[in-house]
């Protein structure tokens, strides 16, 4: 079963009423189609909501729906006529008082995820005043952060992806994970671009890629193809661990990183018996003429780990918190049962039965 973060409480509110106005919404259902997951028989419903809601932005609910039952979704979408902003995800009304602004998301927000945050507001706002926020909580790992906006009245806290609607939004979402850090192969001119965000513990993900990395392999000259980390450190206690082994092995050792991933995913089983990952690590090292020592240096680095912890909350900051994830062409597919739909997909993309 793909794995949630705790992050996808936002995402499960009931319903609140928000402001719109008539509008021509051909465009925007465009956007939003692209914007969402796609998904086997999709279907979207796009309702104005008519109550106040966050300054300067007409709100919609828009309802997803799919033959696959796990790949539907419900959320917020508020756009800006001002701006061309569009946002979708959750929209969180903040307590009414006197307090400070810092003071009421944070506590909103931790009694939400049922955790204690701290907030970071920015001082200059946004186009339609929206101003950026940080949430930030104590890991294992070190600091780590969520992001959102609060609107131009301090009264509604959003969390969700923001674009233009005259934007592919499949540009704003591969800009916005941070590829700098993905690991690429294939060919960079390939009309067929591909990216995986997947968790090394995560017994779908190696599912996934028993299946589909042969498809990969095979397609190299047809594939512009990247990987990154989505270690869900809340949820599987060594992932991090071993994604920090994947940066320190592909710094050191680049030929043998795809081995690595491999490795990884082959023997999920016998690792998780083993106690800590350290020593997983270092046995694949001595095993694959690796120096241990260089790579010791970076995996333990808390420089390494820090930036690694940022990367995964650029990827949350996009909707992506579940994993196995494909994006093919800048759109997220659902996996669907088994990974057929993703499979097909690919397959249908490279003009294969």
């Amino acid at each position: 079963m793909m794995k949630k973060t705790v992050v996808a409480a936002l995402f499960a509110l009931t319903p609140l009423t928000l402001a719109a106005a008539p509008m021509n919404t051909t465009a925007l259902r465009a956007y939003i189609t692209k914007a969402l997951v796609r998904c086997p028989d999709a279907k979207i419903d796009l309702q104005p909501i008519n109550d106040p809601g966050p300054s300067g932005f007409l709100a919609f609910h828009v309802t997803q729906t799919s033959s696959d039952t796990g790949c539907g979704r419900r959320a917020f979408v508020l756009y800006s006529p001002t701006s061309n902003q569009v946002l979708i995800g959750t929209v969180i009304p903040l307590p009414a008082d006197g307090r400070g602004l810092d003071v009421r998301v944070s506590e909103t927000a931790s009694a939400l995820l049922k955790q204690s945050l701290t907030t970071n507001i920015a001082a200059f706002p946004l186009p339609d005043g929206l101003r950026a926020l940080s949430l930030t909580r104590d890991t294992q790992f070190g600091p780590f952060s969520y992001h959102g906006y609060v609107d131009a009245s301090g009264q509604f806290l959003i969390v969700g992806m923001r674009g233009n609607l005259f934007v592919d939004p499949g540009t704003t979402l591969v800009e916005s994970l941070g590829l700098e850090n993905a690991v690429r192969r294939g060919n960079a001119k390939a009309r067929l671009k591909i990216i995986e965000l997947s968790d090394f513990q995560c017994p779908t993900c190696a599912r996934a890629h028993k299946e589909i990395e042969p498809l990969i392999a095979k397609n190299l000259s047809k594939i512009d193809y990247a990987r990154l980390d989505l270690p869900l450190f809340e949820h599987h206690p060594w992932a991090l661990s071993a994604a920090l082994g994947a940066r320190a092995i592909r710094s050191v050792a680049p030929a043998k990183y795809w081995a690595y991933v491999n490795f990884i995913f082959e023997n999920q089983e016998v690792i998780g018996k083993a106690g800590t990952f350290d020593k997983t690590l270092q046995n694949f090292c001595e095993d694959n003429d690796i120096d241990w020592k260089r790579v010791e240096k970076i995996y333990r680095s808390r420089d390494q780990r820090n930036a690694l912890l940022d990367q995964v909350s650029r990827v949350f900051d996009t909707g992506v918190n579940s994993t196995p994830t494909y994006i093919i062409n800048g759109q997220i597919l659902g996996y669907g049962p088994q990974g057929s739909f993703t499979i097909g997909s690919i397959k249908h993309e490279l003009g294969l039965k």
